[in-house]
């Protein structure tokens, strides 16, 4: 499927036809990313990795030893 470059204010961009975001599942949010100049164009996970590396950390005990010292 050929498509065409449109602009889209300073950028440009590509029009994804109904029938192919469906196919794909595509939402909101995409990932894109580039490889041996191909754009590869995926649905996203919802949740951005390092974003839930944090929020894991936040359920994690934290304790200070008599010198004020912190251990995991």
């Amino acid at each position: 499927m050929k498509v065409s470059l449109v602009r889209i204010g300073n950028s440009q961009g590509i029009r994804i036809p109904a029938s192919v975001i469906k196919q794909c599942g595509f939402d909101q949010e995409l990932e894109l990313t580039v490889k041996n100049k191909a754009m590869i164009v995926t649905a996203s996970d919802g949740i951005r990795r390092a974003w839930q590396e944090l929020s894991e950390m936040e359920n994690t005990h934290v304790a200070f030893d008599e010198k004020g010292e912190w251990e995991w």
